[in-house]
């Protein structure tokens, strides 16, 4: 078992053939499994009726316009379906409620072209997401300006003015790993700034979870002004800045680190 592990992984893409006939009509021809887990779609169309199906496409799950706000996790497993004699590529997904738990109930296929890839961008009513399912800066950038629970990235990056926002530099950096505090490196980057006097601020689960996100702005904006002058700050327009941050405590999970790392690229 673990040998195919390691093969599937050195491969990339796994294929397997299926011969299980559906009852709708429908043939599983094939089924594709990869390695990349960590992606998020959207419905293209909200408004229309769009079916999520069991993995055999003979029973209907949910319509997924009653879940306009929510993203779907692809697994990067997909199957083609064939109707009629023609083939169809389904995706399999999972639920992303509009308050971040990945854990929803609703998983089965969908057709690839009810979906576009990205979170879902009405992200006024999305709270939580993982910084992980974000492709682009401006993705990032637009869910921190207009999410609820991304008051405090919002006031940290205005401490830094000048400093551009990268969603490749969060993924890089896991947010602030503690275990890198003393000898940071992350991949792709240089001249790494750390600050872990106020980074443990971001962390509700080590500190404090019950103030107010306006008293933790406080804290880490006073730590950074006794180490890190806003002159300092506002000098730093050849850096990028990752960061992230749950207002939700038991959004967290034991490898993620929330705060901020401030590097240049290679």
């Amino acid at each position: 078992m673990g040998a195919l592990i390691i093969l599937s992984l050195v491969v990339g893409v796994t294929m397997m053939t299926l011969n299980a006939k559906a009852d709708s009509g429908y043939t599983v021809v094939k089924k594709i499994v990869g390695n990349n887990p960590n992606s998020a779609y959207h419905l293209t169309n909200k408004s229309k009726n769009v079916y999520l199906w069991n993995s055999q496409h003979t029973k209907v799950k949910a319509n997924l316009k009653h879940y306009k706000n929510y993203s779907w996790r692809y697994y990067d497993q997909s199957v083609i379906l064939s109707h009629n004699s023609k083939k169809s590529v389904y995706y399999y997904v999972q639920g992303i409620t509009p308050n971040g738990n990945e854990g929803s109930k609703l998983q089965g296929i969908i057709w690839h072209g009810h979906l576009t890839p990205g979170v879902n961008p009405n992200y006024k009513q999305l709270n939580n997401i993982n910084y992980r399912y974000f492709n682009t800066d401006t993705e990032y950038l637009n869910y921190i300006k207009k999410s609820p629970s991304q008051k405090l990235t919002r006031e940290v990056l205005k401490l830094f003015p000048n400093t551009q926002l990268s969603i490749k530099l969060t993924k890089a950096a896991n947010g602030a790993s503690p275990w890198a505090w003393s000898s940071p490196t992350v991949d792709g980057y240089k001249n790494i700034l750390e600050f872990p006097t106020v980074q443990r601020y971001f962390n509700k689960r080590f500190y404090k979870p019950s103030i107010s996100d306006n008293t933790r702005f406080k804290l880490i904006k006073d730590g950074l002004d006794k180490s890190y002058s806003q002159t300092k700050r506002s000098a730093l327009n050849q850096y990028q800045i990752g960061i992230y941050y749950y207002n939700n405590p038991h959004r967290l999970i034991d490898d993620e680190a929330p705060g901020f790392t401030i590097a240049v690229p290679n």
